[in-house]
């Protein structure tokens, strides 16, 4: 995990909350401070510290959150890591349903899984549904079919392809799941929601054009690493669309774009 100066201790108490909550606990928590926090936050930290077991990582001034989980990768003591954002609610059985899978299907390195949207004050929304497969997942990887916070890896095969790049600001999971597919890794998506994953209207003001453009770009790049068909290369610019689109009009286009998304694989909501 990663938090910085504006994220909001509330949502952090939450998540560290429902952290406690797993039926399966985590053998430790490795929290990246990524520049100086509120006292609020730091306050959340301490409460939680024993009962999970939480290693920080400071980092002296905001890096950015591909450098802060490069760092904090650096010191995890497990070969599974999984991810998670400082806003989110892991579900309690979560950690025991991938460490399960994992060790059902050996042959795995990157496991996400579903997650519903919950907005800022915690009403739940729609079931974000994704390509299950190994080979869905690989064909749909240019639509990014894995949520990144859902995730858990084998933290020797990210290591083994550098990590995240630090050079982008905001497709830092994207960009890394193209070189994950390159080296030869496997893929797989859990059917069912782990985490209620915050996002609402106000998710689309974190996100300037120049960072649709980083991630739109990224896409390109990746799509052709793999040798995937032009029109699957072109497909990755489509999100940049919206957005251009005045502020008020990006919810609505995403939720309409959403009925046409190609990791829904005909999953229900």
């Amino acid at each position: 995990m990663a938090t910085y100066g504006r994220d909001d201790a509330g949502h952090l108490e939450q998540a560290l909350e429902s952290l406690a909550g797993q039926r399966l606990g985590a053998s430790e928590v490795v929290l990246v401070e990524d520049g100086p926090i509120g006292d609020a936050a730091r306050a959340v930290i301490e409460r939680y510290r024993a009962a999970l077991n939480i290693q920080s990582v400071v980092m002296p001034r905001n890096v950015g959150l591909a450098s802060a989980l490069n760092a904090g990768l650096q010191h995890c003591h497990h070969e599974l890591v999984v991810r998670f954002d400082s806003d989110d609610v892991a579900l309690p059985e979560r950690f025991a349903r991938q460490i399960q899978a994992f060790c059902a299907d050996p042959a795995v390195d990157v496991m996400g899984s579903f997650a519903q949207e919950m907005d800022s004050v915690g009403i739940l929304g729609r079931v974000r549904s994704m390509p299950v497969s190994h080979e869905d997942i690989l064909a749909k990887l240019w639509a990014c079919p894995l949520i990144h916070p859902t995730v858990a890896y084998r933290r020797s095969r990210i290591l083994a392809v550098g990590g995240y790049r630090t050079d982008l600001r905001r497709s830092e999971d994207y960009d890394l799941w193209f070189r994950c597919a390159k080296a030869g890794m496997r893929f797989a998506n859990l059917p069912e929601a782990l985490i209620l994953h915050r996002f609402d209207e106000t998710s689309h003001l974190r996100h300037a054009f120049r960072d649709a453009l980083e991630r739109a770009l990224s896409g390109y790049r990746g799509a052709s690493l793999l040798g995937m068909p032009l029109w699957k290369r072109l497909a990755c610019f489509v999100p940049l669309l919206r957005a251009v689109l005045p502020t008020p009009l990006r919810h609505p286009a995403y939720r309409l774009l959403s009925r046409f998304d190609p990791r829904r694989s005909g999953q229900p909501d």
